[in-house]
């Protein structure tokens, strides 16, 4: 390869998204960190079963728009921006 004005901006984005990946693997367990609740417990498992988010109300006697809202939190906890990252985050922590 020769040096280019194509191969800088390469450099650049590669340098640029290194900085910003994380390792894989589990990561360690932040001192101090509380393992699940009971309820984020039954939540993990039954976004696990696939069940959409009235199914999950339906089953813990509550409207869909609080089962969205404590799901929500449990993905903010997680640092999760989708379930399937969730689902992944909490199976790295050992909480299923």
């Amino acid at each position: 390869m020769h040096p280019s004005g194509l191969l800088d901006a390469l450099i650049e984005l590669y340098e640029a998204y290194w900085a910003r990946a994380e390792p894989i693997g589990a990561p360690a367990r932040a001192a101090g960190e509380e393992g699940p609740t009971t309820e984020e417990v039954a939540l993990l498992t039954m976004l696990r079963a696939g069940l959409k988010d009235q199914a999950i109300a339906r089953q813990l006697g509550l409207s869909t728009r609080t089962a969205t809202r404590r799901i929500a939190a449990l993905m903010a906890r997680l640092d999760a921006s989708t379930r399937f990252q969730a689902g992944a985050e909490a199976h790295a922590r050992g909480w299923i």
